[in-house]
């Protein structure tokens, strides 16, 4: 098998003299010094990988040594008497003729008596010994007992042959200092040692061959001697004889069970040739020959089968239960991430958290506290590894509906990650989509919970009371912060139109103008600069709802660690404690590449005033009055082209922030995270990769997010929130989430929870059927999606009426 002196006769004639003997003409057909790297690294890992198979095979044999050893001093002790049946027994011979003299002697003695009388006797010869003949059990029991003996010395001299033969083998990796004379000394001896194993595999065999040998002749023995004897004998024999058949027999029909001997593997093969024989490869043009009983298991074990999936439930179970020391918990949670890329493993984290028990066989959340191993291994890797750990968690929460608050408080950890990874820019989007897209839905799911709180329902009820005063007519305190809310859209469009009107009387902007040309321009459109100090007037009080509306935006950070301003996409407006004078800078709004973005919550009153505030300081540069502030003033009505046109159509900003402030009193900020949601989504999808990673995620966001709905049912803000980023997806530049194609499976989650939204609300909310009234405007047909539109009514048409 491996030929040690010859090994070292070659590496000792090669060592010194081959690398000076060589010719250029073989040096070109080697390898030179720069390879030493490479096949150094070989050596390494062949070294390894052989250590690790040779060890498994000295163990074995130091098995097979101690028992052949005890066994067959055992089995000698039985066999040297029992060979003493097979010839004449010297004791039995000398009572036999000691018989014959007894006999003669007393014939002898009749004889003497009978000399004086006429008695007659019979005098009989002695016999000689009769012929010896062993019995047939003598035999067999002797030729059973030795083959036996036979046996376990053979298997105890191939045991010890073995670990010498790889002992020598190892001996390769110290005979040479090149690694590439070792590399190919390894291989040469490593394919030549091929059949190592199977030599190795069958000394076992040999133990158990003589045992059973001895098992049997020492039955048939007992079997002439005693019958009680016997019976108690043979029936334990029996016992396990059939203990060891189970073992033999059972990993052919049950791949799964381990209980297998050394004549398991032939049998197998033996039945499957007899069965089908070796088949030909038609593609290979070859014999097949039949697997081996390692492939089938093989094969049974990669099966994709519920049994599988439950394994690897039980096999994840069992890490998450055996996980010590801080090196693996950190690896475990890192490495959890990457088990959620496909949907197989989805289902097996659903097993393990105990949400699917149709897969399941271990329920976490009932055999644990809150806090269970995987929720306790992220909360205490958290700070240490935040990024692996919010990729976990978002993980576990987004795909597996695991409870967020099991993993303590998040904000402030996503918060911080969101600043040091800088989350809402586009490069960080692009650069690394994974970690962002999970970042951003496990960011949406704690906004959820975070807004969802009794400070933030009083200060939206605070901002709201304070919008309601800004009108002066009676009704319902909602009733009227809508009237006030449209009240304020109104003046703000009314405003725009003026200072446009400006702006374009002074095109061309390039052109330098004298003072009097100035006020020459701005006399004749004086109704213009009238019209902004008459609003100036009548919106005195909007700056109460600025004030208030940044009182609930300051609580809003408070409470979600100013993890809104975080995400991708969502931007807010800041009240600037003195009215600014630029319009772009009142109007400083972000865009998602070419769209403008409205913050979430804006300060009409500081626009509004910014815009009245051009006309009263236009007014002084026709009066001639505080001349050093004219400059400031024409450059911040030039600054008008700095704000994109779309922006100028924006219409019912203040609406739809009133109904963001409803759906915060009284739907928990429901529609105010799904505004979020989508926001995020805009800006998410500039990276087109992981298409099935995010529809993961963001369908399972979408679902955790609005799981509990029905708390938010009746809130008319939650409902009209929904209506109209339905109707922005409907009809073209209606508003921010128009313009974009949003992917369908979130379409189709939107267009359902909108229709159990207002299911059963269509007659007490008139919202609702004004948004029907605008989807069957037909003045706005060639501005619709007609397929999203069909779909739109539908869903909203048949739950309203129902």
């Amino acid at each position: 098998m491996i030929r040690q002196h010859g090994v070292e006769g070659m590496v000792h004639r090669n060592e010194q003299g081959n690398e000076s003997s060589r010719t250029p003409e073989e040096s070109h057909k080697d390898f030179d010094d720069s390879a030493n790297d490479l096949w150094s690294l070989y050596g390494k890992e062949a070294k390894s990988h052989d250590e690790a198979r040779i060890n498994t095979l000295k163990d074995d044999m130091d098995g097979v040594l101690i028992f052949a050893g005890l066994f067959s001093g055992v089995l000698t002790a039985f066999v040297v008497p029992k060979i003493q049946d097979l010839k004449v027994n010297p004791a039995d011979q000398s009572v036999y003729y000691q018989n014959q003299s007894v006999q003669m002697l007393n014939q002898i003695s009749q004889q003497l008596a009978s000399l004086g009388s006429q008695v007659s006797t019979n005098f009989t010869p002695s016999q000689p010994y009769p012929t010896f003949h062993p019995s047939a059990s003598d035999r067999r029991v002797d030729i059973i007992w030795l083959i036996s003996l036979v046996c376990s010395l053979s298997a105890a001299l191939l045991a010890t042959l073995v670990q010498h033969w790889v002992r020598a083998y190892m001996r390769i990796f110290q005979q040479s200092s090149n690694p590439l004379k070792t590399a190919r000394i390894r291989l040469f001896l490593f394919e030549g040692a091929e059949r190592l194993p199977v030599v190795a595999e069958a000394v076992p065999g040999l133990i158990h061959v003589s045992l059973i040998l001895f098992f049997w002749g020492l039955c048939d023995i007992i079997m002439h001697i005693d019958t009680a004897v016997s019976i108690a004998t043979v029936v334990p024999i029996g016992v396990c004889a059939f203990l060891y058949l189970y073992c033999v027999i059972t990993p052919i029909w049950n791949p799964q069970s381990p209980y297998r001997t050394p004549f398991s593997g032939f049998l197998w093969y033996l039945i499957r040739k007899l069965r089908r024989g070796p088949h030909y490869n038609r593609f290979r043009g070859k014999v097949v020959k039949p697997p081996s009983m390692e492939v089938r298991q093989e094969e049974s074990a990669m099966k994709e089968t519920d049994d599988r999936k439950k394994r690897d439930v039980r096999a994840v179970q069992w890490l998450v239960d055996n996980i010590n020391g801080s090196n693996e918990t950190q690896t475990f949670v890192l490495a959890i991430p990457g088990s959620f890329n496909q949907e197989w493993g989805r289902e097996v984290w659903k097993g393990v958290v105990g949400d699917d028990q149709s897969t399941s066989t271990v329920d976490l959340q009932t055999q644990h506290q809150p806090g269970t191993a995987v929720y306790d291994l992220c909360r205490c890797e958290r700070r240490r590894r935040m990024r692996g750990c919010v990729e976990t968690a978002a993980s576990l929460v987004c795909c597996t509906e695991v409870e967020l608050g099991l993993f303590g408080e998040v904000g402030e950890v996503l918060s911080e990650l969101g600043v040091k990874e800088r989350t809402n820019d586009p490069l960080t989007i692009r650069s690394n989509p994974s970690f962002t897209v999970r970042w951003t839905c496990l960011s949406l799911v704690a906004i959820w919970k975070m807004v969802d709180g009794n400070r933030v329902q009083e200060l939206a009820r605070f901002a709201l009371a304070g919008i309601a005063r800004f009108q002066t007519d009676y009704g319902g305190p909602d009733t009227m912060a809508l009237a006030a809310a449209q009240g304020i859209d109104d003046y703000l469009m009314k405003a725009w139109e003026p200072v446009l009107e400006l702006h374009l009387a002074f095109e061309p902007w390039s052109q330098n103008r004298t003072e009097s040309e100035i006020r020459e321009i701005l006399n004749e459109h004086d109704a213009s600069i009238l019209e902004l100090e008459r609003i100036a007037i009548e919106a005195v009080g909007v700056e109460d709802v600025d004030w208030r509306i940044s009182l609930l935006q300051d609580t809003m950070d408070g409470a979600t660690n100013e993890l809104t301003r975080r995400l991708p996409g969502v931007f807010f407006n800041e009240l600037k404690p003195v009215a600014p004078i630029m319009i772009s800078e009142a109007f400083d709004i972000s865009s998602v590449e070419t769209t403008p973005v409205p913050p979430q919550l804006i300060f009409p009153g500081q626009q509004i005033q910014c815009l009245c505030t051009l006309g009263r300081r236009l007014r002084d540069i026709i009066e001639g009055q505080n001349n050093e502030t004219h400059e400031e003033t024409l450059r911040s009505l030039e600054s008008l082209r700095e704000i994109p046109v779309q922006l100028r159509r924006l219409n019912y900003l203040m609406k739809r922030q009133l109904y963001r402030l409803l759906d915060l009193r009284d739907g928990g900020g429901l529609g105010f995270t799904i505004e979020l949601f989508f926001l995020a989504l805009r800006q998410l999808s500039s990276t087109t990769s992981l298409s099935e990673l995010k529809e993961v995620f963001y369908t399972g966001t979408f679902k955790v997010i609005t799981s509990n709905w029905e708390k938010s049912k009746d809130s008319a803000g939650t409902q009209r929130i929904l209506l109209d980023l339905l109707c922005d997806l409907v009809i073209r530049s209606r508003g921010v989430f128009s313009d974009f194609s949003y992917p369908p499976y979130v379409v189709e989650m939107l267009l359902d929870l909108v229709g159990k939204m207002v299911k059963g609300h269509g007659g007490s909310h008139l919202h609702i059927n004004e948004i029907i009234d605008e989807l069957t405007n037909d003045r706005m047909w060639n501005r619709m999606d007609s397929s999203l539109r069909d779909k739109a009514l539908s869903a909203i048409g048949n739950a309203a009426s129902s």
